[in-house]
């Protein structure tokens, strides 16, 4: 019996050699809107996993538009998915990014004046095939070929993150899926970067360019009055602008420098 069953196996894994191309391609934009694209084409034998990885796709997104795509002698879909924001993302995220109790968080935000900040904790799980210590070599060579990633590319090189392989300016993540496919197992993936709100700092880069502009007018015009009466009350408002140009510089460096930590009410992904 176990001769015939690696006989189908080997039949099987003949058939499934290079049968199988995913990718999971997300982009963050400047302005936090997150564009998705997905990619599934494989030959006949798992066409039908590639159609109900479409079915499910337009159930957690009915707006998506799938593209039928033929490459050679495979044949799938492609799906781009676009999101206002990673918030709206994130409630709509698909298994690869949800939180999964005792595992990993999904995506957290923490909000801040000068920036947001976002922690990526995704994970993959699949289960480990249950066969022979005999065919296992069969199905590292049949698997050879397959192609399963998740990139991410980023506005700005992220805080940190646990890449397999990434660009030299830090904006494209690369994280290769296909071993968990193959062999089965586990794929965390994390990410930590910041999303710049440039409107506000240059509100506040104004601000305290007229709190300056205001010390230095009254600071001159106190050296040249000749009443001390008017002089004192120059010197004195010369101080209060001084003193509210120093507080704001105090609170804007700790506002951009102070590290910044996750907790359990930052979360936003939707837990499965």
């Amino acid at each position: 019996m176990k001769k015939i069953f690696i006989g189908v196996l080997s039949l099987i894994c003949l058939t499934c050699a290079g049968c199988l191309q995913a990718n999971f391609d997300m982009i963050i934009t400047n302005e936090g809107a997150v564009i998705q694209h997905s990619k599934f084409i494989g030959n006949p034998l798992v066409i039908r996993q590639i159609e109900d990885w479409k079915t499910n796709n337009e159930q957690l997104n009915p707006d998506v538009k799938a593209n039928q795509i033929v490459e050679g002698d495979l044949r799938g879909y492609e799906f781009t998915n676009n999101y206002p924001d990673i918030e709206t993302f994130a409630r709509s995220a698909g298994d690869l990014h949800k939180a999964n109790a005792g595992k990993n968080k999904g995506i957290s935000r923490r909000k801040g004046w000068f920036f947001d900040s976002y922690d990526f904790d995704f994970c993959w799980t699949n289960p480990p095939l249950n066969i022979p210590s005999e065919a296992e070599f069969m199905t590292q060579t049949a698997f050879n070929g397959v192609a399963f990633e998740f990139t991410l590319q980023l506005p700005y090189a992220p805080e940190s993150h646990n890449a397999d392989n990434f660009s030299s300016d830090g904006k494209f993540l690369r994280w290769n899926l296909a071993p968990v496919l193959i062999h089965g197992g586990e794929k965390y993936m994390n990410v930590r970067f910041k999303l710049w709100h440039h409107d506000k700092i240059f509100l506040t880069a104004i601000i305290e360019l007229l709190l300056l502009a205001a010390t230095i007018f009254f600071f001159i015009k106190a050296r040249a009055e000749e009443s001390e009466s008017l002089a004192e009350d120059l010197r004195f408002k010369r101080n209060v602008f001084a003193g509210l140009s120093i507080a704001l510089a105090t609170v804007a460096a700790y506002l951009l420098l102070m590290p910044v930590t996750f907790n359990s009410s930052d979360i936003i992904s939707l837990a499965i």
